[in-house]
């Protein structure tokens, strides 16, 4: 059912009958709280317990992993022949945690092994010529790259030549031609038998690293002095970077992601990494619960590239990765430094941003926001995906590095960047990434053209948005302390797993003052008279106190009441 309010348009899920009771009486929760499982596709109270134990869900299978039998006999024979591998990694919170979670697990197994993380302004998103040729210098026989690299079938190609093999671990969405790699995990390929689809770049290297220490471990061992969190805490630790990483890049809090992210939250604040534990300690998140706005108000934003790191260095790789704990401490320090200067930074970047697009009048007349805009490379995702959040419309901001045209692309929900990049594959150099965040590079002379089809491709393919979802209908009444308990077994919220909303029908003055004197509190004003009104809410506790959070009204011609 499709319902129009003053501000949005809601669906309200369908849920089949007598299923809601059948969960709350076996489950042993309330029926209001089995209405939204229900809603969520928990079809059983098996299904419930499942959802709500995900701080003890295991995982599934690594073995089910794209290529896994290949990636487990390229790795072994690399250790057996003593190669140097390389792990290529990807400039933010999760290229970097899945990078030390993959170096971590070669260096276990006794691998010699180096990383390198390219620099996004001066050497884009994934390999490079510069770059193969830099490790094929140094005996580099085999690079296994993290969060990046399913579409980079030229450079793949280059390093074959080169006599480098290539093992690629990527979420991103898939080609139409993949690389010549030896191996590519990606959960997303259309004959994985993985079960789930939707992990961050983080979440498959770990389960590559499942895989690598299972069937790898007894046969080789770790050369030199270990980590001290190493051994049988090194999951846990790595399931704390998982997280993360995970909540960084905005995946799904659902299936294997919420596991992850419910573990490693958990397993943060035990830390043995120094490095974590003074990032912890900086931002004033030691000795307590860690929740997913910690990490992308402060953690997530801290993992990424300094402007001024060098090609190939990574100052948060090395904060995860030292075992001195005045260096962390000092490294902790200089990236929230380097944090507060990003903030000051976009402040400026989004001014400029802004009075760009006013006064570009093609921008504003188009479908597609195209902007040719000189801003600082760490602030271009922030800026685009404000000004996609402020216009509704797909924006694309594009900059210049050496000979070639490099861009930035954000969409509003409902539109898809691979699929429209995917139309128009031969104008680029590289392109790649998720529906609505991707990048691209090209040379500077198909610019016109490109800007010719995105409109096309946008004026025949417009945003389509869904309808914002209500979980359930729920009297007013219903809002107790006791359910906004209940509602809150359902963390770590986020993407796709967002609190609870839910449709009161007929709510008058009256109503509001009777749930008020039984303790309810509003966490905006309930502007509604003696004419019954239907609303849209959220429940939650604060201080034991159930506190409802009106989103919307539903417009009288519609609400069926």
């Amino acid at each position: 059912m499709i319902l129009s309010g003053s501000r949005y348009e809601w669906r309200l899920a369908t849920v089949e009958p007598g299923l809601a009771s059948d969960i709350s009486r076996a489950a042993g929760i309330s029926e209001p709280f089995a209405r939204v499982l229900a809603a969520r596709d928990v079809g059983s109270a098996d299904d419930a317990a499942r959802y709500l134990a995900a701080s003890d869900d295991p995982l599934p299978d690594a073995h089910l992993l794209p290529d896994a039998g290949r990636v487990v006999e390229r790795v072994r024979s690399a250790l057996e022949s003593e190669e140097l591998v390389a792990v290529h990694g990807h400039d933010d919170a999760d290229g970097v945690t899945a990078t030390t979670v993959m170096m971590e697990t070669l260096d276990q197994l006794g691998a010699s092994v180096v990383s390198y993380i390219p620099d996004r302004k001066t050497e884009g998103h994934g390999l490079s010529r510069a770059e193969l040729d830099r490790l094929h210098g140094a005996g580099v026989g085999l690079i296994v790259t993290v969060d990046s690299c399913v579409s980079d079938r030229e450079f793949i190609s280059y390093g074959n030549e080169l006599g480098i093999d290539t093992i690629v671990t990527d979420h991103h969405e898939i080609p139409p031609e993949l690389p010549p790699a030896v191996a590519i995990v990606n959960p997303k390929l259309p004959d994985s038998r993985f079960p789930y689809r939707f992990m961050a770049g983080v979440g498959v290297a770990l389960r590559v690293a499942d895989l690598l220490l299972d069937e790898l471990r007894g046969r080789f061992g770790p050369a030199g002095e270990n980590a001290p969190w190493y051994g049988p805490g090194w999951r846990q630790e790595s399931l704390a970077l998982a997280a993360i990483g995970s909540i960084a890049d905005k995946v799904p809090l659902t299936g294997d992601n919420r596991t992850i992210v419910t573990q490693g939250l958990a397993a943060a604040p035990g830390t043995d990494r120094v490095g974590l534990r003074a990032a912890l300690e900086e931002g004033r998140l030691w000795g307590r619960e860690l929740s997913p706005e910690d990490v992308r108000n402060s953690l997530g934003r801290l993992l990424g590239r300094a402007p001024g790191d060098s090609p190939g260095t990574q100052k948060s790789l090395d904060l995860l990765a030292t075992r001195d704990p005045d260096d962390a401490r000092a490294l902790a320090a200089s990236l929230f430094e380097r944090q507060e200067r990003w903030r000051e930074s976009a402040v400026v970047a989004w001014r400029k941003v802004r009075e760009d697009f006013e006064r570009d009048g093609a921008a504003v007349s188009s479908p597609v926001i195209i902007l040719e805009t000189e801003v600082p490379i760490g602030t271009a995702g922030y800026v685009t995906s404000r000004l996609t959040e402020e216009t509704g419309r797909p924006v694309i901001m594009v900059g210049r590095r050496d000979s070639e045209v490099v861009g930035e692309a954000r969409g509003p929900v409902g539109f898809n960047f691979v699929e429209a990049f995917a139309t128009m594959r031969e104008l680029f150099i590289g392109y790649g990434g998720h529906p609505r965040a991707a990048g691209f590079s090209m040379v500077p002379s198909q610019m016109p053209r490109f800007k010719e089809r995105m409109d096309d491709f946008v004026q025949s393919n417009p945003p389509a948005p869904d309808p914002r979802r209500i979980d359930a209908e729920l009297r007013l009444e219903e809002t107790t302390p006791e359910l906004g308990r209940e509602l809150e077994l359902m963390k770590p919220f986020g993407q796709g797993n967002r609190r609870a909303v839910f449709l009161a029908r007929r709510v008058t003055s009256a109503t509001i003052n009777d749930i008020e004197a039984r303790g309810v509190r509003f966490g905006t004003p309930m502007r509604v008279g003696e004419t019954p009104t239907d609303v849209v809410f959220r429940l939650r506790n604060s201080e034991r106190v159930a506190l409802v959070s009106i989103l919307d009204s539903i417009v009288p011609s519609t609400s069926g009441g």
